[in-house]
């Protein structure tokens, strides 16, 4: 006896990707609901549908091996989804994905930041193949409990919170189940071994953004200076109170990247477009993930730069050993806590 699983199973046909998207959390929804309209329309219009990835709260669908998500996993570009929006610190700059496709020419250049007047240093956010686009950036700012200053000027730049006044008093960035290690890495670029050091010195714990906007401000100040991704900084604020400071040499980011197959589909041009649109970029830009489209009014402070760790750093391949260097020096920072 065949049973109703069995029936589907025979009569489905499995259908390759077009379109998977990973965006910060706080915009998962938005994103969907912006996509859902632009599929409703474009269905009307020309009768056609796209099969994607589009997940709209935090922790839907499961990672690991096997799943959607494991692109590090595919070995032939006919297995890539035509269109993806991911992290630059995810699965497309490994050393494998470069190896078998960005390498190869798999990958096409359809956004240029070289004139993105925000940006420190263009040049880091272009990379060499030609293969990575940055279509919006995730910044992080500083969060200022003024109740915790005791007597102490506000910081204003990056490395400020390197200076011995702060021993003690800095939340550094984390992730979920391990240290954030962006923070650490971005200090060691830029002032080397003695800027470990002292990031290690003037840590006192470590929280996500959620949690950060959560105490920041209430109760005992648990630290006096917050880093903090602007999408829950700018929620979190409290003049006065709670300060936000934009980092007057930059704020550390980590680019959301766009990332298109050259042989797509012909139909998928119509989700490029849509992807590249003043409505996607508004999308980026309201959710204070600054779109790297021109024209687009990202809400940013009046002088506002976002500087990066660069295409060189990401495609050296030495991050992943960075990332077990920094989670071991920083681990007991972190603490378990989520959303």
């Amino acid at each position: 006896m065949i049973g109703i699983p069995d029936l589907l199973k025979q009569h489905s046909t499995p259908h390759k990707i077009d379109f998977k998207v990973e965006v910060p959390c706080p915009m998962k929804n938005r994103f969907q609901a912006a996509f859902d309209q632009f599929e409703r329309d474009h269905l009307m219009a020309t009768g056609e549908r796209f099969y994607s990835f589009v997940p709209n709260a935090c922790g839907e669908h499961v990672d690991g091996t096997g799943t959607i998500r494991d692109l590090a996993a595919m070995t032939d570009p006919d297995q890539l989804p035509d269109i993806c929006i991911d992290f630059a610190s995810g699965p497309f700059g490994s050393p494998a994905m470069v190896d078998r496709f960005v390498s190869k020419g798999v990958f096409d250049k359809v956004i240029d930041v070289s004139n993105t007047p925000f940006l420190i240093a263009a040049d880091r956010f272009t990379d060499s193949y030609g293969a990575y686009n940055i279509l919006a950036l995730n910044p992080e700012v500083m969060l200022v409990d003024t109740r915790a200053l005791n007597g102490r000027p506000a910081p204003h730049s990056f490395e400020d919170i390197l200076d011995p006044m702060w021993e003690s008093s800095v939340c550094l960035p984390d992730n979920h189940q391990t240290i954030g290690t962006r923070l650490p890495t971005a200090v060691w670029q830029r002032f080397g071994e003695d800027g470990l050091a002292a990031l290690e010195r003037n840590a006192c714990t470590a929280m996500n953004g959620p949690t950060v906007a959560r105490s920041a401000g209430h109760g005992t100040p648990q630290a006096a200076v917050y880093m903090i991704p602007w999408v829950f900084a700018r929620g979190a604020a409290r003049p006065g109170r709670v300060d936000l400071v934009w980092p007057e040499d930059g704020a550390n980011c980590n680019p959301v990247i766009l990332m298109v197959k050259r042989d797509r589909a012909e139909k998928n041009n119509a989700l490029l477009d849509f992807v590249l649109s003043d409505t996607m970029a508004q999308v980026f830009a309201d959710n204070q993930i600054p779109s790297t489209r021109p024209g687009t009014d990202n809400g940013m402070p009046e002088g506002a730069k976002v500087r990066w760790l660069g295409w060189d750093h990401v495609l050296s391949g030495i991050q992943p050993t960075l990332d077990a260097e920094f989670g071991l020096r920083f681990a007991r920072f972190h603490h378990q806590n989520s959303c």
